[in-house]
This record gives C-alpha cells, sequence and structure tokens, in this order.
C-alpha cells in the first residue's frame, strides 16, 4: 500500500500528492521518505539503463531554431542593441558543454523582448533560457534555466494559503494580486514545507515563519535589491533591518561566493530529509556577478548537480529551492488580448500557471515588469552597435 501511494504520487498529479501528504501524517514523514527515495533510486536506475544500455538519446525540452550569439570581451554573449540605447542588454554566461555530443541548443541563451518597454527605455531583451545536462552520468538530467534582468523587474514573494505559514496559524494569501497581474512577466516555486525544516519566510511585513540562523536566504529590500547569503552571516540578513520587505529560507547556501557547498550530498546539510540524497527534480534559484536573477529546474538532480548548473550559468550565490516532480515549476505570462498566455518553461512541469492566480496552497516567487530610473547622462554603459 505504501509503495503504491508514492508511486501514485511521483506518477501523478495534485492527487498524489495529497495522498503522500496523508501518509506522512498517518506512518511518519521519515518512512514516506524513505519508500520515496527507494522509488526514486529505482527509477534513476531505469533510466540510466535506457540511456546507456539501450542508446535512448536526450531531447531538447523545446523546438530549437537557428540560435546565433555574438561574443563579447567580457567572455559573456549577448543579442546586441542600437549604440543610442540608454541601457546595456543583459550580460549571459558562456556555458561550457559538459556532455558531448551536445544536443541542438544545449548551453546556449535564447532572449525574449519585454513588449512593455516606453518610448525612453528601448526594447531591450530582458529574459533569456537555456538548458543544460550537468551530470554525465546522467544524459537524460536536463537542467532548464531562466535569467531575468532585474534592472526591468521587481522581485515578490508569497505565501500559501496552506505553507509555510499554516501549520503556525499564519496563512498567506497564494496569489498574485490584480494590480501586479498586469506586469506579470514571471511566476515559479517556492521553498520547502514548514515540516521539512521550518525555514522562515517573511513578506510584506509578516512573518509567517521565524528565521532560522545560518540558513539560506533570498532576500529583496524596499529598494528592489535582490540578494542570497546565509542568515545572520550576511549583516544585512537580521531582524533588525529594516530594509528587507521579503525574505525565503530554504536548506543551506548552495552555492558561496562562486563554491558549490562541499556538502551538497549530506542530507542533515540540507535539511535532514532522507530525499535529498537522492535523484529527482529540484530547483534552485541564484544571482549573478552583475544582480542578474537565475531560476534554475530539472529532473534527475541532485543537490550537487543543480549546483553545477547554476554556477554554469553564473551564479555567485546560490540556494535550493523545492523539490520533487510535482512541485518544481515555472512559468512566463504574456498578456494577448486581453488575455493571458503562460508557457512552462519546461513542458514535463506541473501544473498551468493559473495556481497563482487564483490561490496557491504553496509559496512561490513571481516578477512584475518595471520602468527603471534613466541612468544619469555620462554613467550610461555602452552597447555594441549593430
Amino acid at each position: 500500500m505504501l509503495v503504491m501511494v508514492i508511486v501514485f504520487e511521483q506518477a501523478s498529479g495534485q492527487g498524489g500528492a495529497a495522498l503522500a501528504d496523508m501518509l506522512r501524517s498517518t506512518l511518519g514523514p521519515t518512512l514516506t521518505a524513505q519508500v520515496e527515495s527507494w522509488y526514486l533510486g529505482l527509477n534513476d536506475t531505469l533510466h540510466q539503463l535506457q540511456y546507456h544500455v539501450a542508446g535512448q538519446p536526450a531531447a531538447a525540452p523545446w523546438a530549437i531554431k537557428n540560435i546565433k550569439a555574438t561574443p563579447t570581451s567580457a567572455g559573456t554573449h549577448t543579442t546586441t542593441i542600437p549604440a543610442a540605447a540608454l541601457f546595456a542588454p543583459i550580460s549571459l554566461t558562456s556555458l561550457h558543454v559538459l556532455i558531448t555530443p551536445a544536443i541542438d541548443g544545449e548551453g546556449v541563451w535564447q532572449t525574449q523582448t519585454q513588449s512593455t518597454a516606453t518610448a525612453q527605455i528601448p526594447s531591450l531583451p530582458i529574459i533569456a533560457r537555456t538548458f543544460l545536462r550537468p551530470d554525465p552520468m546522467r544524459p537524460y538530467a536536463i537542467v532548464t534555466m531562466l535569467q531575468f534582468d532585474t534592472r526591468f523587474m521587481h522581485l515578490h514573494m508569497v505565501a500559501g494559503t496552506t505553507e509555510p505559514g499554516g501549520p503556525r496559524g499564519v496563512t498567506g494569501p497564494g496569489i498574485i494580486p490584480a494590480a501586479d497581474q498586469q506586469a506579470l512577466l514571471a511566476a515559479f516555486n517556492g521553498g520547502f514545507k514548514y515540516a521539512d525544516g521550518q525555514y522562515g519566510m517573511m513578506s510584506n511585513g509578516i512573518t509567517y515563519v521565524p528565521a532560522r540562523p545560518n540558513t539560506a536566504t533570498i532576500a529583496v529590500t524596499k529598494e528592489g535589491q535582490i540578494f542570497i547569503g546565509s542568515w545572520g552571516v550576511d549583516p544585512r540578513l537580521t531582524t533588525s533591518n529594516t530594509d528587507l520587505v521579503a525574505w525565503r529560507q530554504n536548506a543551506a547556501l548552495l552555492i558561496n561566493h562562486e563554491v558549490i557547498n562541499p556538502l551538497t550530498q549530506d542530507g542533515a546539510a540540507w535539511g535532514g530529509t532522507i530525499l535529498n540524497s537522492t535523484y529527482t527534480w529540484r530547483s534552485g534559484i541564484g544571482i549573478t556577478a552583475d544582480g542578474s536573477l537565475v531560476y534554475a529546474a530539472g529532473n534527475a538532480l541532485s543537490a550537487q548537480t543543480l549546483g553545477v548548473a547554476l554556477r554554469a550559468a553564473g551564479a555567485v550565490m546560490a540556494m535550493q529551492t523545492d523539490i520533487n516532480p510535482f512541485w518544481v515549476r515555472a512559468f512566463l505570462y504574456s498578456h494577448q488580448q486581453q488575455q493571458f498566455s503562460i508557457a512552462k518553461l519546461n513542458p514535463s512541469m506541473q501544473g498551468t500557471g493559473y495556481e497563482y492566480l487564483h490561490g496557491n496552497g504553496r509559496d512561490f516567487f513571481y516578477l512584475t515588469y518595471m520602468t527603471p530610473a534613466l541612468p544619469a547622462r555620462g554613467t550610461q554603459r555602452e552597447t555594441t552597435p549593430q
């Protein structure tokens, strides 16, 4: 019975996840996690046999068109814009492909231009996506990534109607406000449930779960600055810092000043859960040296291989967010004739994207477009003329 429920959880959607939650409440999280870990290990072994023995090829997660990149002197590539523009385009780190032969499009950034740019602010590619396979032993493990130019965006954090504060009696709205939906660009999953580490969260003045010391934290200031650090270690990450408007914690830092955490194989360092040493769907967020935000998610990942992908994308600080097939999800939003057009980052992800518009039980992040202040004359970065 236990095995059947776990298999159902992994293979089906919300119903399976709900059954697994019920099982955890009756038999306990440890036993449930042990069987779930067994199932994921078996599933990973079968995948390895398919690819290494049967020779099943890996495929790109989306249709690949003719993609060309323009190298720059900094070792990055980007789409060029007219020299008269006031803002340089987003810097995109050139990714080194780890598995050969590479899949078409692997490691190459595809950019997306925000259509709501004003006459004063040129139409720039402010979102880019790519994918990478970080584990030569698992060529079927594909990490899809989004990079966001935070000069043109606000990052928001929303507590779910049940997680993480529900067990403490502090429930969240679980929805993107209607006013923000008009400028909505993207949304993606948050962190672990309260029971899986009691990691902290605060948003809009409400503390849903108190902060835990020495824990990976992503935070947003009143000025809109986004940064990642360890609570109490980074001097900005304290309850006395009144400049913080939102923060979310989850486990230990995955990347700290460009170094992947050496304890990625230690389950205790990632919440003490058995599942942290298994290969499953995982997600994470990182910050690049120039302040861009990177979201990464993929199948058949360990904390280590997730970190490899994020660092390859240029993340200098990063943290793992949620794991498991049902909870890892990311969406891009655009407006077409007063209606949303919603695209999954990876077609294999669960959900529709509408859950964040109508109410969600789990916490999540979302990004809205903003028109930034114009740079002072003489201080703008130069761009490459076409």
